[in-house]
Parts: structure tokens; sequence; C-alpha cells
């Protein structure tokens, strides 16, 4: 088992993960339990015995630790990076449907108010498409991100996102 610091990668910096290192990998987890869906190479990760994580560490604390073993390595290329694209494609087809729907809503409920004839009809409730949606969201991409969370023992050195 191999523990990684993970930090924010400043853009100035010219520093990248090696394409298919388990570096990238532990950038990569730390960018599923962010939950914020950073670009690649946002995150740089260190393992915690290489002389580079004092150095990174005078500059900001880091974000993150990943624990990272042979077993669980084959888990992400294997099950779990298939696991996340498709909780962020229901996350994107969330929000491409209801802002559809939002937008239709609107239309909608304008059309009503500049009506003679329908004033009295009852306008949509833009609350209420946003509590249909809810569910759905908490469902996908948490639960993946709280599960990625517990198998590679991620910590987080902060209580917000970054």
């Amino acid at each position: 088992m191999t523990k990684y610091l993970v930090f924010k990668n400043q853009p100035d910096s010219e520093q990248t993960n090696v394409p298919g290192s388990r570096e990238e990998m532990a950038s990569e987890i730390a960018n599923v339990v962010s939950q914020d869906r950073m670009l690649p190479n946002y995150y740089i990760a260190f393992p915690i015995e290489n002389p580079k994580v004092s150095f990174e560490s005078l500059k900001e604390l880091a974000k993150f630790s990943v624990e990272i073993t042979d077993e669980t390595a084959e888990l992400w290329v294997n099950e779990i990076q298939a696991m996340v694209e498709k909780a962020y494609m229901v996350d994107d087809a969330i929000g491409e449907a209801s802002g559809g729907i939002y937008q239709a809503m609107i239309a909608y409920n304008n059309a009503i108010e500049a009506s003679s004839n329908f004033k009295d009809l009852t306008s949509l409730s833009i609350k209420a498409l946003d509590r249909a949606f809810e569910y759905f969201e908490v469902e996908s991409a948490y639960e993946v991100s709280t599960k990625v969370e517990e198998i590679y023992s991620v910590e987080s050195f902060e209580h917000h996102h970054v």
C-alpha cells in the first residue's frame, strides 16, 4: 500500500501527473471525492515518501491523502472509472433535462402573464422542478464519491470543496 498526498496543482508549475501512473490515479480519486469535476492535472499527487512532498507542503498544504494498493488500483481501472463516468453521465443528463424543462416552464409562465385569456391558469412552480431532480443527483454522484472515499481511505484536509 502506498499513501499519496494530493495537492492543488499550481497553474504556473508546469507539473503534470504521468499518464497511467498511480500519481495520476490518486489525483483522479481526489477529484472524484471532491465532487468538483476539475480538469486533468488540477491536482498533483506524490507518494508520501517522495522528497517533493516536503517542497510542495512548503508552498501549500495537501488537500487529500489517498491510499492505493495493487488490488484497489486494479479495481479503479476495471470498475470504478467506468462507474464514475456513468454517474457523471447521469448528472449531465439531469442538468440538460432540468435546464430544458426550466426554460419551457418559464416560457409557459410568461405566456400566461402576457395572455388576456389565460391569466387565470396556474403558473408552474420552479421549486417543484428542483425537488423532482434532487433525488437523482444525490443518488448518483454523491454515493459513488462516498464509496470511492471509503475504498481508498481518502482523507480530506479541508472541510469544504476546493
